[in-house]
């Protein structure tokens, strides 16, 4: 191995990767030099190469790492040569601790004490050696082994957008009241699991602003999802649809029939009337007996700089554009005097935006509060241009692109458009951002989906400029991530389900059984060559599954090959591709009916809703802890909601499904009536 390979290994880069078709890929010097280089501290010299390589080398032998995470009450490493004795002092319960020790051996040994409990230490080393003292700063994060999943229990469930819900009762665009009746629908007929697609936040802004997984911050909330007339009732606003001067011009823009969200049509109305309600709230008397007002100020507090650095992003984003990097310095890097000024000047507009995200955050916690069955979705990146992007500079990679590289869906490979975090830089923070966003994604959840798992062991990274075919992998420390999870999954009660669809090398998914993260598991792919699904016996205990996700086509349109057909009409697939394709979905599709109709779950001939039904049967006989059913396919849509390699070319996220309580009601009856008793046909006993 050269010299660059050498160091580029040494970084976590991958020098070559197995693609899809198990082909090996030679990554070239070229793009080795540019991911190293978005390191930072790289010198492109060859000469001084090995120099590099024995600064990285130094740093990854050093025996104490920036943050120690383990299921074990012991810290163990091998000192340097010259160290000889010390002590490790440590903190809890505001109790500082001091561990004495003598060098004996090659192995130190720190035994902590037996009752600690999980959590997050910080350690200080005094250590002695041959010549002088050393003060050395680490963290411990005592985590346990695996994450929480009650033993021998079953969920199951529906899993859907919020914006799609298209009632007799929002405005344009669904929002968490609609959300709060298909819950008590599913509460109601012994459901134990609602899944939503990511509602943080967006700029709600066609085309690159309104893709859930896509936000500009995943510690914040969308406001957009904001019911109103619970708003008036909380504030004690007078509010009335179709009656009162906030909301008369909008009521002729409101249509139910509409097939195709629009954002930044759905906001400008929602944020109108927001905005007045806000300035009424606020003028009152402060100090009335307006038990909102202390929650307010007890959220302000508690959010502290971050939320108020967050309104002041939003607030200033509406001025000078939402991408930081165009702002003028002082604002760009986020300059206290700058920030303070414009904020000064703007109290009314800033204090808006937190007073937006206390209001999403009182309805969260009421929703959860009297519901124990809401799964959330993390998405696995941020718009680089976004809040979370400007917090966070120094952890960020902005050079370079996350995405995938070229596959049988996606022949030219992906960008998705967000930077990576720097893994080094992570651990050297103590993993601070990705505590936050673990803590404050399970909060109001019982069940936590992370988009693209994988991403926690390697993440493909691409050059920015550059096609995915020239990106490679570069790992992170992710025996330490999932550590995490597993101790804010048991801190807070939360059931973990890991998206790990694609190219999974085999150690990732060996380590989500380990851990008891929820494997993922779509009918569309669990056929063999022949099209055959396995058994429902077959499936490991470990598992979520579906039928398919947001990123393929709903069951109707996948027997219809409609997916295939938009593709080639938007020439993502040559004809002869489209041809192949064609093939492996008859042979596919044929190979489940004779599966379902040899198991006795379904007839010749059939109907499509007879189809649903036994591909429902055969998802509630399985063995898999969680069974999840799409909102999409219970409806029978036809229609998918997001287009992989698509922007303005296909309307990705925008559908609107009609849903009349009624028809919803007694399709999830249906559904109930299978899963509940366990897999009996509901035509065949009614």
């Amino acid at each position: 191995m050269n010299n660059l390979r050498k160091l580029a290994e040494l970084y976590g880069i991958e020098t070559n990767y197995v693609d899809i078709h198990g082909n090996h890929i030679h990554v070239e010097d070229d793009v080795l030099i540019k991911m190293l280089c978005s390191f930072g501290e790289f010198s492109q010299n060859g000469s001084d190469w090995q120099e590099n390589i024995h600064r990285k080398e130094e740093e990854v032998a050093f025996p104490i790492p920036p943050v120690i995470v383990s299921p074990n009450r012991e810290i163990t490493f091998i000192p340097q040569l010259n160290w000889l004795s010390g002590s490790l002092f440590f903190k809890r319960e505001d109790i500082l601790l001091e561990i004495p020790f003598r060098v004996e051996g090659q192995k130190w040994s720190f035994p902590l004490p037996p009752d600690l409990e999980w959590g997050y230490y910080p350690l200080n080393f005094e250590i002695r050696t041959t010549f002088n003292s050393l003060c050395l700063k680490s963290f411990f994060i005592f985590t346990p082994r695996f994450c929480y999943l009650p033993e021998g229990k079953s969920f199951w469930g529906l899993n859907l957008a919020v914006y799609s819900l298209n009632t007799d009762r929002n405005q344009e665009i669904g929002d968490l009241q609609d959300l709060r009746l298909v819950r008590d629908l599913l509460l109601k007929n012994g459901a134990n699991f609602l899944g939503i697609l990511p509602i943080h936040l967006l700029e709600n802004r066609m085309p690159y602003g309104i893709s859930p997984y896509y936000p500009v911050d995943r510690l914040e909330w969308n406001p957009i999802y904001l019911p109103l007339e619970w708003v008036a009732q909380t504030l004690k606003v007078n509010y009335e649809f179709n009656g009162t001067e906030y909301c008369s011009p909008l009521k002729d823009r409101f249509s139910q029939n509409m097939s195709h969200l629009d954002y930044e049509s759905a906001w400008t109305q929602k944020d109108k009337i927001l905005r007045n309600f806000f300035h009424i709230w606020r003028k009152r008397d402060d100090n009335s007996s307006d038990l909102n007002k202390k929650s307010y100020s007890d959220f302000l507090t508690h959010g502290g700089k971050r939320i108020i650095h967050s309104a002041f992003f939003q607030a200033y984003a509406l001025k000078q554009g939402w991408d930081f990097r165009s702002w003028p310095q002082d604002f760009q890097r986020g300059k206290v005097d700058a920030l303070s000024q414009f904020i000064d000047r703007n109290q009314e507009e800033v204090f808006y935006f937190v007073f937006l995200q206390w209001l999403m955050e009182l309805y969260l916690k009421t929703f959860f509060q009297s519901s124990e069955i809401l799964a959330f979705d993390l998405p696995v990146g941020t718009s680089p241009s976004g809040i979370e992007s400007w917090l966070n500079q120094d952890l960020f990679v902005f050079s370079q692109r996350v995405g995938a590289p070229p596959d049988d869906f996606s022949p030219a490979g992906q960008n998705w458009g967000f930077s990576p975090v720097n893994p080094w830089k992570e651990r050297e923070n103590h993993y601070t951002h990705f505590i936050s966003l673990i803590q404050a994604n399970m909060k109001y959840c019982s069940f936590l989906r992370i988009d693209h798992i994988m991403g926690l062991y390697r993440l493909f990274w691409i050059p920015e400029g550059c096609d995915p075919k020239y990106g490679t992998y570069v790992r992170s420390f992710f025996h330490d991530l999932l550590g995490i999870i597993a101790l804010e999954s048991h801190l807070q009660k939360v059931i973990v389900v890991g998206e790990d669809l694609g190219t999974v090398p085999p150690q990732v998914r060996e380590a989500m059984k380990n851990y008891k993260i929820l494997s993922t598991r779509v009918l569309y792919f669990e056929s063999d060559q022949k099209g055959f699904i396995p058994m429902p016996k077959d499936y490991s205990r470990e598992t979520m599954v579906t039928i398919g996700t947001h990123d393929m086509p709903p069951l109707k349109a996948f027997l219809e090959g409609k997916d295939i057909d938009l593709r080639e009409k938007l020439k993502l697939f040559t004809p002869e591709e489209a041809t192949v394709q064609y093939q492996i979905r008859h042979q596919r599709i044929e190979g489940i009916k004779s599966k379902l109709i040899e198991w006795g779950y379904l007839s010749e001939p059939s109907r499509f809703e007879d189809f649903l039904e036994a591909v429902l049967l055969y998802l509630s006989k399985t063995s898999s802890a969680l069974k999840i059913v799409n909102l999409d396919d219970l409806m029978e849509s036809d229609v998918q909601i997001n287009l992989p390699g698509t922007i303005t070319e296909y309307p990705n996220w925008r559908h609107r499904l009609l849903v009349r309580q009624d028809e919803l009601e007694n399709k999830i009856q249906k559904m109930a009536f299978i899963f509940r008793s366990e897999g009996t046909s509901f035509n065949e006993n009614n």
